[in-house]
C-alpha cells in the first residue's frame, strides 16, 4: 500500500504522516542502484519502481475508500449527497474497482456487502523500527477481525500492544494545493478564524501532490469544512474526517534504505489489503 503519513508541525513529517493506508505520512523510497550497476542490478531497480508505483496506488485507493465512506456517513447514499457523488466520482476516474466502492459506502450505511450491521475495531500495535501502529476497522465480526489484524501483524513482524497513547483524535482535512484558485495564505487566515481549527499547514498527499491540511477539534471536522465551503466559493477537500494523528514528540524516525523500512511498508501494504481495515496510521517521520 503506502507509504506513511506525517504532520509536519504537529506531527498520517514530510507531508503528511500518518498511515493510513487509507493513512495516513508517505514511506520514503527505497535508496536505487547507481546507473553504473550491473543489468541484474537495473531489472532490480525496475521491478521496485513498480511496487512503489503499486504502494502509492494502494494507499490512494485506501484514503479514497476513506472518504466514500465518511460522506456516506455524512449525508446517506443520496443521488443529492454532492460529497458522495464527487468522492465516487474520484474513485471511478483513479480506476478503484466497483466492488470497493460498494464496500465503502456499505460500510457508511454501517452494513457489511450483505447488509449485516457494522462494528468499529480499533487495534493498536508496534512495527519494524519500533513504529506504532493505530489500525481502524470495520466488521460484522469483531473476533474474526482481531484474529485476522493479529495474524498480519505477526507475520510481517509486528505485535499487537498498546501504542494509542502515542497518537491523539483530530479531525484533519485535506485541501489539494490550490483549490479553488486559493493560496495557502489565504486558507490559513479563514480557517484560523473558525471555530474549532487548531492549525493549518502544508504536505504532500499520498500520491505525491502538495496539499494544505487543517486540523480541527474533533467534534468540529464538520463545521469547519461547512464553514470553508460557504466562504471560499470552490474550495474542493480532497478529504475530510476523524484521524489518529502521532504526537509530535512521539514520533520515529525511518532511515531510508534501511532494512525496516522495507519491512513497515510491507507491514502497512498487508493491513491495508484487509477487506476490513479502513485506516492505518503510523507515529513515522
Amino acid at each position: 500500500m503506502q507509504s506513511f503519513r506525517a504532520f509536519r508541525c504537529l506531527c498520517r513529517t514530510q507531508p503528511l504522516r500518518s498511515v493510513v493506508s487509507t493513512a495516513r505520512a508517505p514511506i520514503r523510497n527505497f535508496t536505487t542502484t547507481p546507473p553504473s550497476a550491473s543489468g541484474h542490478s537495473r531489472w532490480s531497480k525496475i521491478k521496485h519502481d513498480k511496487g512503489k508505483a503499486d504502494a502509492r496506488r494502494g494507499a490512494s485507493f485506501s484514503k479514497m475508500s476513506q472518504e466514500v465512506t465518511n460522506a456516506c456517513k455524512e449525508g446517506g447514499n443520496d443521488s443529492s449527497n454532492l460529497r458522495l457523488n464527487a468522492a465516487i466520482a474520484a474513485a471511478k476516474k483513479a480506476g478503484m474497482p466497483k466492488d470497493r466502492i460498494n464496500t465503502a459506502i456499505q460500510r457508511g450505511l454501517g452494513k457489511s456487502a450483505t447488509g449485516v450491521a457494522l462494528e468499529p475495531v480499533l487495534v493498536e500495535g508496534m512495527g519494524p523500527g519500533n513504529v506504532a501502529l493505530v489500525i481502524d476497522a470495520l466488521t460484522d465480526s469483531k473476533l474474526r477481525a482481531l484474529q485476522d489484524i493479529k495474524y498480519i501483524l505477526n507475520k510481517y513482524h509486528g505485535q499487537n500492544t498498546p501504542s494509542g497513547y502515542l497518537f491523539t483524535r483530530k479531525g484533519v482535512l485535506h485541501i489539494p494545493a490550490g483549490s479553488g484558485g486559493y493560496e495557502f495564505d489565504s486558507i490559513l487566515e479563514t480557517a484560523l478564524e473558525i471555530e474549532g481549527t487548531e492549525d493549518v499547514e502544508e504536505g504532500m498527499s499520498d500520491e505525491g501532490t502538495p496539499e494544505f491540511i487543517i486540523t480541527t477539534d474533533p467534534s468540529k471536522v464538520g463545521n469547519v469544512a461547512s464553514e470553508l465551503r460557504s466562504t471560499m466559493p470552490g474550495l474542493q477537500f480532497s478529504g475530510y474526517g476523524m484521524e489518529w494523528v502521532p504526537n509530535e514528540d512521539t514520533m520515529v524516525e525511518v532511515v531510508p534504505g534501511d532494512k525496516s523500512e522495507g519491512l513497515l511498508q510491507e507491514l502497512i501494504e498487508k493491513l491495508e489489503e484487509s477487506p476490513e481495515v479502513v485506516s492505518v496510521y503510523t507515529n513515522a517521520k
